[in-house]
């Protein structure tokens, strides 16, 4: 495989080049995008030509979405403090905590405003959004 330096344009374009790599032979086009309308009626706005997609236009990778995953935890110590009945600080004797099969709920949907990654996949104009675009 072609290393990633060796690729031209931004890294945008390099991103096109290394999924038309792995075989997928048709056009592939990484563009950004800011959210319009929240969910559930999301919108986006290309940047490159100000384009505005609708939901029918979208598939949506699972972490922009409310969602939630089934999880275990486990903790070799946890702390804290708690107040009784108005009376001053204390602890408890807590050692660990095991949580089997737990629920975890994301709720950081994306919210206008919001910078995403986008690729169209063909030229039924099907666009997928794959992460937020985060800028240091």
């Amino acid at each position: 495989m072609t290393k990633w330096v060796n690729r031209e344009g931004n890294v945008y374009a390099k991103i096109g080049q290394m999924i038309r790599d792995t075989g997928y032979s048709k056009p592939v086009n990484v563009e950004l995008a800011t959210v319009v309308e929240a969910p559930p009626n999301l919108r986006l706005k290309l940047d490159a030509d100000g384009l505005v997609l609708e939901k029918e236009d979208l598939i949506v990778a699972q972490s922009l979405t409310k969602h939630e995953r089934k999880v275990s935890l486990k903790s070799s110590s946890i702390g804290g403090a708690t107040t009784p009945a108005g009376e001053g600080p204390h602890t408890h004797g807590y050692e660990s905590i095991d949580i089997q099969e737990g629920i975890l709920t994301f709720e950081d949907e994306l919210a206008v405003g919001d910078r995403v990654i986008v690729v169209c996949l063909d030229e039924d104009m099907i666009y997928v959004v794959l992460d937020r675009a985060v800028w240091y």
